[in-house]
Order: structure tokens, then sequence, then C-alpha cells
């Protein structure tokens, strides 16, 4: 008799196919015949906190709980405010408003759930135009009653938390308490309205217990003040912590430094079970969530908003966490009746003889699986192990392309359609000292340019609107020059999905560029200069020669002329009568001398700017001396300019290396300067020196109460040829040969003023290091 041999093999497959034949029959067919076709309701979810924050995922849980036990074709969008994470809400409130108009201008919702209060202050800010005549539910706010009047209907469920049942549970498991020390703040709505309400119960128990609450305090600050807290302390968590650097403390991270206090915890919230604190009747998030999802959805079968009024807290019976009650040493007998207990032990339950027998048989049955399933798994043994080789190898690929990402100095970005960064390289956190790509989440604009709102001619906005490559130069606000390329992305689509942006800082580019521009431009001028001053020189030291000798001449000869021409007083000269000739004559001489001398002083200060700078002989300078001869060089001008002039001039300053005329020459330029600006006499004109021992310089300082210099002017005052004072025949030259013989000592000459209130000139002279260290 021939034996028949079952593989295992077959028994697998047979199991499968059993398996699945019961799954189809325990499945309910689906009813094709009642299929109607229905349009989806829109709802947007929007949270006040981050992704992540323990009541934000728990309210989120219970919508998602409701949700998808309704029969109803439901589209749910997300958006997340992230008011937690950020203290600059002015700022903030600025992004989240460009971004989410961005996003949301162009949809529309049939209902929208407001999570927390700074979810619900933002949708009824928007009620006018994002969310124009949509239905509003709330849930998990604090403290807000419903309004008379409001912009948009709404309604929904409250949080308030039972502070006064919290306290008196607490006092009643602690008894030896003496004092309260509630953490919280006031930076954000949802803490702030938490302290108020906590504030006005504590003082129903004034008399009862001392109430200390360390609002706003860093985490630093908390960990020094809990290693001196008394063990009659009993905490109270009723907001967020962060650092001194203003960086919010994750949730694990803020119960952890309350739990090495070793102290007794409590809150009133349930997010906190199983985190440090003892319990008691504590608000349950996740039903608020719940609670507003129903809500929600008698408002899309039709119900009201006005007909659904606004819920008060839900009662929950008391939480206890039962490892912190054995940490205390506090008996489950003194809890309240009713209460529920969390992480409790296990219990042991004696087994009858039938459930021992269905144990053994389900025993050898998983023994019988376990064996058929063995087979199986050798034979993916081996396909395992090319998995893992092809896994290495897809790891090395990766780490290669990421050395060769980082290794380029520019920045390298992954732009969301929210415009938020989602991957960049080393090179985009260089300028920003850390790498962007350990923070995904933030946007671009205050990312890659320290913006707090899009740039107006951002190449990722046009991208995402085009389709085709956009290229733009940035001008950040600290003063770089970004050149911008962005590269739209799709993933098998015709929208795009996502924009690559490559970002060069050319700062120092554009820096080099302008100088070379400014460097053959002075060239060019000072050759120009040269070759003018050359040219006029010659005629003009003629003119001034000549008209020496005639004025000598006529001199001499005006006697002469006025015996002979005496006979013939009716005599005209040059279209002029006789006597009114021989006054005029010799003004004209010495009009024609005074403007000869102008010619010459114009012509030396062109050949000053265009000589190359030499090494001057240099002596050790008095400052003090050239500032008194400086100023007995001007004293007419300073006398007709104002009637207000002081000099304060410091003993015992050390010398400086230099030319006493060069120095004298800086001087009289910055005095006559300030004599020009003074608008009438009453305006006065201060020169002083003294000692900077942060630079080891020589200082002299003239401060005027002139007409100030307007603030676009400031930057060029020392360029070649710029002048305000070209139709009272300013040259433009003064200032920039006085920085030349400042730079060419090693100094600096430095300008600040006021428009309307006057300019202060300071001048830096490096003092002689040999006097200053003796």
């Amino acid at each position: 008799m021939s034996r028949f041999r079952i593989q295992p093999g077959f028994i697998l497959l047979l199991g499968v196919y059993l398996s699945a034949t019961m799954l189809a029959v325990a499945s309910p067919p689906p009813a094709y015949a009642n299929y109607e076709a229905r349009a989806a309701n829109h709802i947007l979810v929007l949270h006040s906190f981050h992704p992540g924050f323990p009541c934000a995922d728990q309210v989120m849980e219970g919508i998602q709980d409701v949700m998808s036990n309704s029969s109803d074709r439901i589209h749910m969008d997300v958006e997340y405010l992230d008011m937690k994470r950020h203290q600059r809400a002015f700022k903030v409130s600025r992004m989240i408003d460009s971004v989410l108009i961005y996003k949301l201008q162009k949809r529309s919702f049939d209902l929208v759930v407001a999570v927390g209060n700074e979810a619900l202050q933002y949708a009824l800010d928007h009620s006018h135009d994002l969310f124009r005549g949509t239905p509003i539910i709330t849930c998990a706010t604090v403290g807000i009653d419903k309004p008379v009047t409001v912009p948009a209907e709404y309604t929904g469920v409250r949080a308030d938390p039972d502070y006064a049942g919290i306290i008196r549970q607490a006092l009643s498991l602690h008894p030896d308490t003496g004092r309260i020390v509630v953490i919280g703040g006031t930076l954000e709505l949802t803490d702030r309205l938490n302290t108020q309400r906590l504030m006005a119960v504590a003082q129903t128990f004034a008399h009862r217990v001392e109430f200390d609450f360390w609002n706003d305090l860093p985490a630093e600050d908390i960990i020094e003040r809990l290693q001196n807290t008394g063990t009659s302390t009993l905490l109270f968590a009723n907001g967020s912590i962060w650092d001194r650097s203003g960086s919010l403390l994750s949730f694990y991270e803020q119960t952890g430094l309350l739990r090495q206090s070793r102290l007794p915890l409590c809150s009133a919230w349930n997010t906190y079970l199983g985190e440090g604190i003892v319990g008691g009747p504590l608000v349950d998030v996740r039903e608020q969530g719940r609670i507003a999802a129903r809500m929600a959805l008698e408002v899309m079968h039709g119900k009201p908003v006005a007909a659904i009024p606004l819920r008060s807290p839900v009662s929950t019976p008391p939480t206890f966490d039962y490892e912190e009650l054995q940490r205390l040493g506090i008996p489950p007998a003194n809890l309240p009746p009713g209460h529920i207990l969390v992480n409790g032990p296990k219990p042991f339950y004696n087994l009858s003889k039938s459930q021992f027998l269905w144990s053994v048989a389900i025993l050898l049955g998983s023994i019988s699986i376990t064996l058929l399933l063995t087979w199986s798994f050798l034979l993916r043994r081996r396909a395992e192990a090319r998995l893992r080789q092809s896994e290495q190898n897809y790891r090395n690929l990766s780490r290669q392309f990421r050395i060769i990402l980082d290794g380029i100095p520019d920045s390298l970005t992954l732009i969301s359609p929210d415009m938020k960064v989602i991957w960049s390289n080393k090179g985009a956190g260089d300028p920003f000292g850390a790498a962007l790509r350990t923070v995904p989440g933030e946007y671009c604009c205050e990312m890659l340019y320290n913006r707090t709102t899009l740039c107006d001619n951002c190449p990722a906005v046009r991208a995402f609107e085009s389709g085709e490559n956009e290229e733009s130069t940035i001008r950040t606000p600290d003063g770089r020059t970004l050149e911008v390329k962005a590269f739209p992305v799709r993933e098998g689509t015709e929208s795009v999905s996502h924009v690559i942006m490559l970002a060069s800082d050319i700062s120092e580019k554009v820096r080099l560029q302008e100088e070379s521009v400014r460097t053959s431009r002075l060239a060019s001028l000072g050759e120009l200069a040269a070759g003018v001053a050359h040219e006029i020189n010659n005629p003009n030291a003629v003119m001034i020669l000549n008209s020496d000798l005639v004025k000598k001449a006529c001199g001499e000869v005006m006697p002469l002329l006025r015996e002979r021409i005496g006979l013939n007083p009716d005599l005209t000269i040059g279209g002029l009568p006789w006597t009114e000739m021989c006054m005029e004559l010799p003004m004209l001489l010495v009009e024609m001398q005074e403007s000869a001398g102008r010619i010459k002083r114009i012509v030396d200060d062109l050949k000053d700017f265009a000589r190359a700078d030499d090494a001057d002989i240099r002596e050790p300078v008095d400052l003090n001396e050239a500032v008194r001869a400086s100023v007995r060089l001007v004293a007419n001008a300073i006398k007709n300019s104002t009637d207000h002039f002081a000099i304060n001039l410091t003993d015992g300053l050390p010398p400086f290396e230099g030319s006493l005329q060069r120095i004298e020459q800086v001087v009289i330029n910055l005095i006559m300067n300030s004599c020009q600006s003074l608008t009438d006499k009453s305006k006065g004109i201060t020169v002083g020196t003294f000692y900077d021992p942060y630079r080891q310089a020589c200082v002299v300082q003239i401060r005027d109460e002139g007409r100030g210099i307007p603030a676009e002017v400031l930057p060029r005052i020392s360029d070649p040829f710029f002048t305000t004072k070209r139709d009272s025949g300013g040259t433009g030259l003064g200032l920039s040969i006085c920085m030349r013989i400042v730079k060419n000592y090693g100094g600096a000459l430095e300008f600040h003023s006021d428009l309307g209130a006057g300019t202060t000139a300071t001048l830096y002279l490096p003092a002689d290091k040999e006097v200053v260290n003796a």
C-alpha cells in the first residue's frame, strides 16, 4: 500500500486559505446596491499647539475615535498654530497669517474645530475672510464664556479644571502640606487663563495653606529653587516651562524636572498621569475631542449651531496613579469612593480546569503552527540576508550622498508648498551656526533669510505657481546679498509637489565689483585732476604775477591821472565816470587777486588728491598745540559764525607721530565745516581733546549745533568731489584729503549726525606706544 506524504508547505497554504475564508465569512459584504455618491464634508481641525504635545495629540485621538466610526464621508485637514514653542507672538502670528492665508485662501470648509484658546481666537479673528460663514466647534478652551455677539457662529465644550476639587483632594492625601508651589506661566493665552483661575481659587484656601506662584521662571531657576524647598511643599504643574534661552522644554523634560525634587506633584490634566502626579478629579482631554467631534457631526447633519449650547467641563471619576501612591506611602483606602486606579499591580487569577485545558490546547496549536512556520522562516532567511545587504548598500549610498551635499558650501534646501523647510544641507546652516536639517518644519523665510515674512520676490513662491525654474537676488536684513535659484519638483503629477532652492552668498562678490568700479573711477578722476591742475596752474600763476604788477602800476599812475584828468571831470573810462573808476579800480584788482588765489587753492587740492600717498616726515606732535594753532588761524571765521565757542583740552596727552601742519589742515577743515553748518550765531561749537585708552589714541572731538547731515548723505561725505555746498564754491575735496591724511597716520575720522540737531566729528590718532607704556 502506497503512503501519502503531506508536505509542510501544503499545510501552510491550507491554513492560509482557511483563515482567509473565515475572514471573508465574518466580514459583512460591501453594500454595492445601497451605495450612493455623496459629497465629502470638509473639516479643518485647527490646533493651538504643536504635534507631539500630549494635549494636542490626545484631543486629536478623541476626534478620530468618533469620526472614524461615523458613516459620513469626512475629509479632515489638520493645522497647528504652534503657539507654545514660540514666545514672540507678534512675529509668529505674522508668519502664520502669511502661510495659512496662502494655503487656505482658495479653500472652503464646512466646519472648523478649534482646539484651545489660541486656535479659537484665530478662527474668530478670521471669521470675516478665511472662515466666512463657517460654523466653529471648540474644545479644550479655558475660562471663555460665549459672548453675546461674535462675528461667527460657534459652540463647543469647555475644559475648565476643577482646581478646588484637586486642591481639596491633595490636602486630604497630604495633610502635612504647608505650602503649594504653582509652576505655571503667563506668556501664552491658555497658561495665563489657567493661572488667573487658580489664583482666584487659591484665595478660598488661604487660611489652610500658603500658595507660591512661580510664573514664567526659567527651568534653571526652578531647579535651583527646588533644591531649597522643604518637604512640606506640594508642587502643582499648571503650565509650560522654558529655559533661559527661551526654548520650550518638551513635556517629558518638564515632568522629569519636577520629579527630580521627589516632592508630591499634582495637576489638573490627565496627560500628567504616569508622569509623576498623584491624581484627582482631572480633565480628560481625549473626551474633550470626542465631545467636539459629536457636536461637529450634529452640525453636519443639519442641526443649527445656535441650538447646541456651550457645554461645561465633563466630570470624570477621580483617577490616581498606583505607583505614585506607593512611592509616597498613601494607602488606597484613603482614596475617595468610585475612583479609578491606573498603573496598578497585575492580578493573578486561578485558572479553572476548563480554562487550563483550553490553555493547553491553544499552546499545542501554537506549537504546531510554529513548527509549520519554521520551514517557511528558513526559506526566508536567505532572502532576508540579501535584503540586509541591499539595505547596507543603500545606507552607504545615502551616506555618500549626504557627504556630497554637505560638502557644497551653498545652501541647498527642500521646500514644501506651505513654505516650510523639509531638508537642507550643512551649508544652509553655516551662516546661523547650526545645520537646518536638525530643526525641520521651520519657515524658510526665517531660517534662510532671517525674515519674519515671505520675501516679495521669493523664487520658491514663483516656482510653485509657474512650474518653471526661477531666479532672484535677495537682500537679507543683516546686509547679505543672496543669489537664489528655485527648481520645481514633480512626483509623477502635473502639479509641483516641492521646490529645491539653491542660495549662494554673493555679498563679497558684489562688494568686490563695487570696489573695483569705485577704484577705477577714482583712478580716472585722479588722472583727470592731475591734468586739469597742470593746465590751470601755469596761466593762473601768470595772472597772479601780472595782477600784482598791474596793482602796483595803478597805484603809481593814479596820482598822475588825477592831475591830468582833474581838468576834465566829465571824462568816462571803461564806461564809468572818472570819479567812480578811481574808487572801483583798486577793488577790482583786489578781487582779481583773491579769485586767482582761490583758483590756486583749488589746484593745490586737486594736486594733493591726485598725488600718491608718500611717507611724510614724521615727528612727535603735541595734539593740544595743533588744536590751539588751528583755532587761532580760523578765529575770524569762528567769531563771525557763533557767539558760543568752547575749547576743552585735556592736559598730559601723549604725543603721536605725524606732521603738525597736516593735522592743523585737518582740524581747520573740520572747524570750518562746523562754522558753515550753523544757522545763526546762537548755535555753538565745542572743540575738545582727550585720550582713549581702549583705542590707545589721542582724540579730537568737534561738536556743533548746526543743521546736521541727512542719513543718506552721511556715508558719502568723504567721497572725492562730493559736496553739498556746490553753490557756495565747495569742491568736495576737503574731507577726502583729510581722510587720506588721517589714514596715512594710521588714524580714523568718524562722523555722527542728527538732522536738525548737529554733527560730531571725532578724529583718532594713534599715540606713541613707548610713551603710553612708560
